[in-house]
């Protein structure tokens, strides 16, 4: 059975075809979200128990909100979008995985210097939605990597790096 999604204020449904990206409607249970030339309907969605979770050794594997596991290795294999190589030794426990907050930035890795994590969202045409869903890994608070996209550069390990920590979302 197909739930229906209440929205009763048509006028300001048919003016958000022609608004700036960003505007939102709201039902009670949905979001009508304009992002540049498409409009996004998405479920509200109950928030997590927390908006913080930590990683207290690392030899931990962390199942919610995401399912993250560490372990040292030996040797740097390619990183991807779900698997990093960083430096432990430039990491302080407990890592925190959280979403984004006011004034965070990161040196991304294939990129020269700093950036605000709000320029790189636009930059990377995240939506709005993708914004708050985006999980970040923090050392210390600062960014250890964007999950799933990019790791900041100065936790890389490197061919001379001693203790390599490999950290997967899986």
């Amino acid at each position: 059975m197909v739930k229906s999604v209440w929205f009763s204020a048509w006028q300001d449904i048919y003016d958000l075809v022609e608004a700036q990206s960003g505007k939102q409607i709201f039902s009670n249970s949905h979001v009508l979200l304009k992002d540049r030339d498409f409009l996004i309907l998405y479920k509200i969605a109950n928030e997590i128990e927390g908006d913080s979770f930590l990683i207290q050794t690392n030899k931990e594997t962390l199942k919610f909100p995401l399912n993250i596991t560490l372990c040292k290795v030996d040797n740097i294999v390619e990183s991807t979008n779900n698997t990093i190589f960083v430096d432990e030794e430039k990491l302080q426990f407990p890592l925190e995985i959280r979403k984004k907050k006011e004034g965070d930035y990161f040196y991304p890795a294939g990129m020269d210097g700093k950036k605000k994590l709000s320029k790189y969202f636009k930059d990377e045409k995240y939506s709005l939605l993708d914004k708050e869903n985006q999980w970040l890994l923090t050392s210390n608070d600062k960014i250890v990597w964007v999950i799933g996209k990019r790791a900041d550069k100065s936790f890389l390990a490197h061919t001379k790096t001693k203790n390599i920590l490999k950290i997967e979302m899986l």
